[in-house]
């Protein structure tokens, strides 16, 4: 399936096929009124009202474009003659990156806010109710993937299953390195899908141009499984010795976890192995062993109950420590408080 080609509606003033500058293959609407934005806008998006806000409603003029690479729609639309309020009227069951490309716009998403401007995109995620105020002059870029499309290219990247819905972070601050380089991408895809032998033109089931912008959100804007993703991210490129050496103290961080035998047990000198930390988790074998020993003390005492017989030392013994008091030290380091704190609170 090629990106879809919708052939240019006529201007309803002058009687000529007008062009937007923006998307110009995929043009919809140009010099149209604010009823005729709202219903094609409604296609490609969501329902929604919109009115002019104060005085020159009736002389607002409106440009709408858009083009679909199958799982991801750019929507493009500008209007002009007053500013807007805007309501949807349904839940977006969709991912919809809000990019302004002149003027502003203020999205208010259940209890968050965002001002849309040049330097900030807004992330409207499923499942939220959604207003805006539209600045007058106001130019919009829309990018929206669909849900499922979005949330099965994170299980791709993670390599499992999500269990709770993806949710973003609002606002997209596009002076950060990976959000501008994103929203670059994006300028650029507009570009392309202009040129009729560009990439964009390719089918749908391998034109490159969705999953590279899902990735790149993905990965360039916070959300509830970003940690996680970084952490596979990291793991994806760590040399397999020490990906069984973390496995290993993880597994057992109670037994003998000297250099020595660490290296013996993943085939390779100690040597290496002290090299593999340091380069790829920035501290050495034993300050790794002593991190993931104080992390499990640390949810022991937090989990431990009255009564049940318990103490700090039992209980830091049974995790690997053999120096009740080089550990005390090291936990208050790590805690700020001292273990015998965390088990009665």
């Amino acid at each position: 399936m090629m990106a879809s080609v919708d052939a240019p509606i006529v201007s309803q003033e002058s009687g000529v096929t007008g062009r937007i500058g923006v998307l110009e293959r995929f043009s919809l609407l140009h010099e149209a009124d604010l009823d005729a934005m709202r219903d094609c806008v409604s296609r490609y998006l969501s329902p929604h009202r919109s009115e002019p806000l104060g005085h020159g409603g009736a002389g607002v003029r409106t440009d709408v474009a858009a083009a679909s690479l199958g799982s991801l729609t750019l929507v493009y639309a500008d209007h002009r003659g007053a500013e807007l309020g805007v309501r949807l009227t349904e839940q977006v069951d969709y991912y919809d990156v809000n990019m302004s490309w002149g003027g502003h716009n203020r999205i208010v998403c259940g209890d968050d806010e965002v001002i849309v401007s040049p330097g900030t995109a807004g992330i409207i995620s499923p499942h939220t109710k959604v207003a805006m105020h539209l600045s007058e002059d106001y130019r919009q870029m829309h990018v929206r993937i669909e849900r499922f499309a979005l949330e099965r290219h994170l299980e791709g990247l993670l390599d499992r299953p999500i269990a709770a819905p993806l949710r973003f972070r609002p606002a997209m601050d596009l002076s950060l390195p990976a959000a501008r380089s994103w929203e670059q991408a994006v300028r650029l895809l507009a570009s392309d899908l202009d040129e009729p032998m560009g990439l964009g033109s390719t089918p749908t089931e391998s034109n490159p141009w969705s999953s590279f912008l899902m990735t790149g959100l993905l990965l360039a804007q916070p959300h509830n499984y970003s940690e996680q993703l970084a952490a596979r991210q990291e793991r994806a490129h760590r040399p397999a010795p020490l990906k069984k050496a973390i496995d290993l103290i993880e597994l057992e961080p109670e037994s003998d976890l000297s250099i020595e035998r660490l290296a013996l047990a993943v085939g390779v000198s100690p040597r290496s192995l002290q090299r593999h930390f340091q380069e790829h988790v920035g501290v050495s074998p034993r300050e790794f062993v002593m991190q993931v020993r104080l992390a499990r003390v640390h949810d022991a005492l937090r989990a431990a109950t009255p009564g049940d017989g318990n103490t700090v030392a039992d209980i830091a013994l049974g995790c690997g420590f053999s120096h009740l008091g080089r550990f005390a030290a090291a936990y208050q380091q790590r805690y700020g408080v001292p273990p015998s704190v965390t088990l009665r609170s």
